[in-house]
């Protein structure tokens, strides 16, 4: 692919003007240690203090080494209440704005779990697809279809 250098309140530039109800998703890559989770600590902080990103209401952020620990299937609504388990009563309005989430996924290389996005059997395969928050599907499975939808 062809890489080009953005800031990060760029990422979702075009995002936010096609206000899209499917979603949208972006990917940072570098060499390691060249700052890709300190940029979304940024991010995450940044949209916290109103900065960036006020489009988004609620930010859900993932690193891929907390996820390694997940050994079966899970929903997305228990992987959000794990990291944030506040947001136990509210979820079900949550669910009703997806174009308000922005959800961040952290360190892909070090996941164990396999995701193809080149494999397009997968978005035809129904045990690969997790369409629904209150699914019990493999992480992997979760990611691939917030990353794709």
């Amino acid at each position: 692919g062809e890489f080009e250098k953005i800031r990060s309140d760029q990422l979702f530039q075009n995002i936010s003007l096609s206000k899209s109800k499917s979603g949208s998703s972006s990917a940072v890559a570098g060499v390691p240690g060249i700052g890709k989770t300190t940029m979304v600590q940024k991010i995450v902080h940044d949209w916290a203090t109103g900065k960036i990103f006020q489009h988004f209401q609620f930010v859900f952020s993932f690193n891929f080494r907390d996820l390694n620990t997940i050994n079966c299937r899970v929903t997305l609504r228990e992987l959000i209440l794990g990291q944030y388990p506040y947001f136990r009563n509210i979820l079900g309005e949550v669910w009703k704005k997806p174009e308000g989430l922005l959800f961040i996924f952290d360190g892909l290389d070090e996941f164990k779990g396999k995701i193809d996005f080149a494999d397009s059997r997968r978005d035809t395969e129904p045990k690969h697809q997790c369409p629904d928050p209150e699914w019990w599907c493999e992480v992997s499975d979760i990611v691939y279809s917030l990353i794709q939808h």
